[in-house]
């Protein structure tokens, strides 16, 4: 069950946020950027699993399963993020006016 909930809904919420990002006139590596870290799950995604386990709306596997998927692609999302970083490529390029990204200004950013 778990391995089915995370790749199905993972690859629903890529793919429509790869759809939207498209209609929004990314191309690219920013489409790629934007579908992994808004696929990522966080604490939102635990504690909502938790309400929804403490009123008995859902068993204690699938709020192991929806804990594991927060975690899983949280922990993605900061990976692939740190991966393009460390290439040197912008997170977003730039192109819809928005402002790039590079690993030197991500570099200074984190010591400031």
């Amino acid at each position: 069950m778990m391995v089915a909930f995370i790749a199905g809904s993972c690859i629903v919420k890529i793919l429509s946020v790869s759809l939207a990002g498209r209609f929004a006139g990314f191309r690219g590596l920013d489409l790629i950027n934007l579908a992994i870290t808004t696929n990522a799950r966080g604490g939102p995604g635990i504690v909502l699993a938790s309400v929804a386990f403490d009123a008995g709306i859902i068993s204690s596997q699938f709020y192991t399963t929806l804990v594991v998927a927060a975690i899983l692609t949280s922990q993605f999302a900061g990976a692939w993020l740190d991966y393009v970083l460390r290439k040197g490529w912008p997170l977003l390029s730039g192109a819809t006016g928005s402002v790039a990204v590079t690993s030197e200004k991500a570099t200074s950013l984190e010591a400031a």
